[in-house]
């Protein structure tokens, strides 16, 4: 989602996703008896390109906190009516916490890091809500929607995670404990060893992120990926021109690597940091062609891995 704001990704998708148009979420996001430019919002949330230009597409940071209503009431409303949309009861509560724990959740990642904010917060948060031991679906649903439309309007993971935290020590008996805070003291930071990096797959399909987040394996056996991997980790999400055991992921030390298991349509990847294109071989190959590398290879956050014609994953960086 190129170009997003973290405002503008939260609008897009609650129209697409929970049917609310744009007019109808900014009531329930603002606190329409704010003054903005000498008026009300009330008054201003009808002018179609103040909405737009304003609120919609607002750049990060440009709202003060103050005109937006309860954030914890809105997410309640905004859950109540993405569940019914979606069905209502189990089933439409199950796939709220599948959008919001996938895509979206990284939809709000992709547009944080194009506002120049490190989107590891969110991802821990989301990882936090989805540890939680709960009695009902549906507050998980509620907090995972709250974290979202918190963000989008505020800008900051962490300002959004302290309304999550409050809502849910005082509503649910729950905490995310340490999550919300980023900057350790100086003391904290030496005496704590920073955690290995992990690594998760995510197809992309049509250019749209299809979950679930699939965890690579810090085993040493690591990941095999194919049509019919084996072994104790495997991910078996492909199209059919993916041989039986295509390729393989693991880690050693801190670095993951990626080899090609002698795949009939090869494995290539598209770096993340420059675009370019590099195709796996093996380093007996003779003919390697323009861009091959031996194997293995390297694999970073935000590179893209081909398996065959159409079979694509995004590698992103996991909370620890």
């Amino acid at each position: 989602m190129m170009g997003e704001t973290p405002s503008s990704a939260m609008f897009g998708d609650l129209r697409r996703f929970c049917g609310i148009a744009h007019r109808d979420a900014a009531r329930l996001l603002l606190n329409r008896t704010a003054l903005y430019g000498g008026k009300s919002l009330q008054q201003r949330i009808d002018d179609k390109t103040f909405l737009s230009r304003e609120i919609v597409h607002a750049q990060p940071f440009a709202l003060p906190h103050e005109l937006f209503a309860d954030l914890a009431s809105s997410a309640q409303t905004v859950a109540a009516r993405a569940i019914a949309a979606h069905g209502g009861g189990r089933g439409g509560c199950s796939e709220v916490i599948a959008h919001y724990r996938g895509t979206a959740a990284l939809a709000m990642q992709e547009a944080l890091e194009e506002s120049g904010i490190d989107p590891m917060p969110y991802a821990n948060v989301v990882q936090k809500i989805m540890s939680f031991t709960m009695r009902q679906e549906s507050d998980r649903a509620l907090l995972l929607v709250m974290q979202f439309i918190a963000t989008g309007c505020l800008t900051s993971p962490q300002a959004a995670a302290e309304k999550v935290d409050a809502f849910a020590s005082s509503s649910l008996s729950l905490s995310l404990d340490t999550m919300v805070a980023t900057n350790p003291s100086p003391r904290q930071a030496s005496s704590t060893a920073s955690p290995l990096p992990q690594l998760g797959l995510i197809r992309l399909v049509d250019g749209a992120f299809r979950p679930p987040i699939h965890k690579l394996s810090c085993e040493d056996t690591g990941t095999v990926l194919g049509c019919l991997p084996t072994g104790t980790s495997a991910i078996a999400d492909v199209d059919p021109d993916v041989s039986r055991q295509h390729a393989r992921i693991w880690r050693d030390g801190g670095r993951w690597y990626l080899v090609d298991l002698g795949s009939t349509n090869g494995t290539c990847v598209i770096s993340g940091a420059n675009k370019a294109i590099y195709r796996l071989r093996d380093s007996a190959d003779e003919a390697p062609g323009d861009n091959a590398v031996s194997e293995p290879f390297e694999i970073r956050n935000s590179d893209i891995i081909c398996l065959g014609a159409t079979t694509r994953f995004l590698v992103m960086k996991l909370a620890p």
